[in-house]
Order: structure tokens, then C-alpha cells, then sequence
């Protein structure tokens, strides 16, 4: 059961941003900086459109271990304050956590909520984020708990 999970979970990582993109997605954006958080570390994100895929991969600051996670998020809602855009997201992911002293792999899903901010500046294309949410473990490793949390705050430099 848990493969079968496992395989859909990933089947519907990689189908939701193809499809997104081919429905007319006019914009591309790659940006690469830095995470902090539950993954501490380098974060990449790709946007289309209303679609972005983010990964991050670094240390885990809660086991001292190797954290490498991506999720596909949609932002569903729009604001502004003082004509500065936000996004509102949610998505899903996996989350994978390689302890340094050879003890048992984690893999947890994903399913961050964020607050996302892109400065609409040619001089500093910095994109801003806060992404939390709970995580449900497929492979528990040596972690104990079936259920845990996920947070990053991330700054990014957007090439365009």
C-alpha cells in the first residue's frame, strides 16, 4: 500500500505542472537562493504561471541530518498591500532526510501552505517565501512520530 502511495504521489508531482504548463502557461521564471528552516540549505524554484516547483536540499536542523525535499505548489489567492503582490500557496511534495551516521532514511510527505512575494525590480529580482505545513511519514527511519511539521523561509535571486 505504501508503494502504490508513494507511486501516485509522484505520478501526480510530475503531471500537475506538465499540464499546468501546457495550458498556456506564459511565463517561466528559475530562481535559486537560500532556505531556512526545518531544511536548511539551497532552494530552487521554477514558476509557471500560477505553478512553481521548489526544491530545497541542505541540513535538517532538527536530527542533524541531510534534508533534500520538493513539492509542486498552485497559487490559489491574490493580495496586495500597498501595491505590493503576495501569493498565497498550497501543493505537495516529499521530503527525504539521510542521517550522517548511516541510521535509517526518513521519506515524509509534503503538503506546504505559503505566503510568497516577488519584487517586480530589474536591479534586485529577489523572490521572497513562507512555506508550513504538516508531514506525513511513508518511511518513519529513525524518527519515532507518524505525523510532523514543515517550515521554510526562503529568500531567491529570479533569472530571467
Amino acid at each position: 500500500m505504501k508503494k502504490v502511495l508513494l507511486a501516485l504521489i509522484l505520478v501526480a508531482l510530475i503531471v500537475v505542472p506538465v499540464t499546468a504548463a501546457t495550458g498556456g502557461a506564459a511565463k517561466s521564471d528559475l530562481a535559486v537562493g537560500l532556505n531556512l528552516g526545518t531544511n536548511t540549505g539551497v532552494g530552487v524554484q521554477y514558476r509557471m504561471d500560477k505553478f512553481d516547483i521548489v526544491g530545497n536540499a541542505g541540513l535538517e536542523n532538527f536530527g542533524g541530518t541531510l534534508a533534500v525535499d520538493a513539492a509542486a505548489n498552485f497559487a490559489f489567492y491574490e493580495f496586495e498591500i500597498e501595491k505590493a503582490k503576495f501569493d498565497v500557496t498550497a501543493g505537495a511534495g516529499l521530503a527525504l532526510s539521510v542521517p550522517f551516521d548511516g541510521s535509517g532514511v526518513s521519506l515524509e510527505v509534503i503538503i506546504p501552505v505559503g505566503l510568497f512575494y516577488s519584487m517586480n525590480n530589474d536591479d534586485f529580482p529577489f523572490d521572497f517565501y513562507l512555506r508550513v505545513g504538516p508531514t506525513v511519514r511513508i518511511i518513519k527511519g529513525t524518527k519515532a512520530n507518524l505525523f510532523g511539521g514543515y517550515g521554510v523561509l526562503g529568500a531567491l535571486w529570479r533569472f530571467n
